[in-house]
């Protein structure tokens, strides 16, 4: 039989750099949720499913999800993508489904920013910025300055190098729902619909509940590890949807309502768990694989549980314990950091997006993103701006522009674990914040005026500066 893994040379320091970090998940979710601290009473609170979140423990052992990514960040980074002349496009990428964090490995800080994570989007990210392809839904990319252009896509993995390992047209329009990535093991996926593919295997009925996989020996790697190309029908299926089913039931995991989760239906979420056990795999006669252990959700797990391989399927374990009830009980969603729907049912949402990783949370988000003030003005705070400072103290840029936002500069080798480009480098006034949650009030706009606001924030960490996410509100 022919083993399609090369050998784990360095899977016992990769496990040993992730252990010795803060554990943590970056997730999204399928729909509208709460964060379970509150998020000191900020629009921090309400997290979106086109939005990243990080997961936090405190020291009770309590979790929150807490926003990250914000939309409004996503949007100052990607720019005016559909051209209508605002930056606020409250549902730009529709929502997040996919995430990968090469970051454990290739982070001098281990550790990821909005810039370094790769992600998958549901609709895809106008091209007004950064030009086609953009980022599709068959796509694995994030938003980056390349040059000196500001919303270019930079790809972990196209569309149409996982069409040609699936041995379909280039231009076929897959959507990617879910993904993990280890160089040994190669990048596990699924995708939402089925569709006849040639896989190693021949032709094949691939499912939208099928666990698929990049192998490898077939896959090649660029040197910022992303994928640089793969061979022609060369993924194969590392787990049927008729398998992950039986993995889902053995669980014995229980949905929002207390019903227990039989089927998968879409697998929405995967990671790689390497503490866990390996499994060798045969997906057809004289191939066999060497699988992980994954973690995973599929869209019947309401509540937002996560379940994974292990043991012929079982519900994960977090460092505060199962990340999901059993069945007879109700996943409520405090268990994954969100508050419950009420008293008696859980919250509606499944984990959409899932990576291990951890990252710096210096945010500002503005409770209005668009002001459609012209031509009477308004006065000083008509508009605030929510933020979380994780430093004694920060400053907030603000810069006034119109109509155009500048562009970033790198604050290499300032800002190495939060946001790591200034976008404010001409400041208009400035004004200061203490640590934790809190609001500060926007600037009082003359009449007539139209144009756009910026803010950053700058944190004063030991020994350096860190910026927060920034954010650009429509003057209009």
């Amino acid at each position: 039989m022919h083993l399609l893994s090369s050998a784990l040379l360095s899977a016992a320091t990769l496990t040993t750099a992730i252990s010795a970090q803060l554990p943590s998940y970056m997730t999204t979710y399928s729909q509208p949720e709460s964060s379970a601290s509150g998020s000191g009473g900020t629009a921090l609170s309400n997290l979106r499913p086109n939005e990243i979140h990080t997961l936090e423990f405190n020291s009770a052992c309590i979790l929150s999800a807490e926003k990250w990514l914000p939309r409004t960040c996503t949007q100052v980074m990607a720019g005016d993508e559909d051209a209508d002349g605002l930056f606020f496009h409250p549902n730009v990428l529709d929502r997040i489904d996919a995430l990968v964090s090469i970051a454990s490995w290739a982070s001098p800080t281990g550790g990821d920013t909005q810039r370094s994570i790769y992600f998958s989007p549901n609709a895809a990210m106008g091209t007004a910025i950064s030009g086609g392809p953009g980022l599709r839904p068959g796509d694995v990319g994030r938003i980056v300055k390349i040059g000196g252009a500001e919303g270019q896509v930079q790809y972990f993995l196209r569309q149409e190098q996982v069409n040609q390992a699936l041995g379909l047209p280039p231009s076929y329009p897959i959507n990617i729902d879910a993904i993990a990535f280890q160089p040994n093991y190669g990048v596990f996926f699924s995708i939402d619909t089925d569709v006849l593919a040639v896989t190693a295997c021949g032709p094949t009925l691939v499912r939208d509940g099928d666990v698929l996989c990049l192998p490898p020996g077939f896959t090649n790697y660029a040197p910022n590890l992303t994928i640089a190309s793969t061979a022609p029908s060369s993924a194969l299926v590392a787990y049927s949807e008729a398998q992950m089913d039986m993995m889902t039931a053995n669980a014995l995991v229980a949905d929002r309502f207390g019903a227990c989760v039989t089927t998968v239906g879409d697998i929405k979420s995967l990671e790689i768990d390497l503490a866990g056990p390996s499994t060798v795999v045969s997906p057809c006669s004289g191939i066999s694989l060497l699988v992980p252990n994954l973690v995973y959700s599929c869209e019947h797990m309401t509540g937002a549980s996560l379940l994974e391989t292990s043991g012929g399927g079982s519900i994960h374990n977090t460092p505060c314990g199962p990340a999901g009830a059993p069945c007879g009980a109700m996943t409520m969603g405090p268990q994954l950091g969100i508050r419950p729907a009420s008293l008696t049912v859980g919250a509606a949402s499944f984990v959409n997006a899932l990576a291990s990783s951890r990252g710096c949370r210096h945010v500002l988000e503005p409770q209005q993103h668009v002001m459609p003030v012209f031509p009477l003005g308004a006065p000083l705070g008509a508009n605030m701006i929510d933020y979380h400072n994780p430093f004694a103290l920060s400053l907030i840029l603000v810069e006034i522009v119109s109509p155009i936002v500048p562009s970033s500069v790198p604050a290499a080798p300032f800002s190495p674990s939060c946001f790591p480009d200034l976008y404010a480098p001409t400041v208009t006034a400035w004004m200061t914040v203490t640590t934790g949650y809190g609001s500060f009030p926007m600037v009082a706009i003359p009449p007539g005026w139209m144009g756009k606001v910026l803010y950053q924030g700058v944190g004063f960490g030991i020994g350096t500066l860190e910026l927060s996410t920034p954010t650009v509100i429509d003057v209009m």
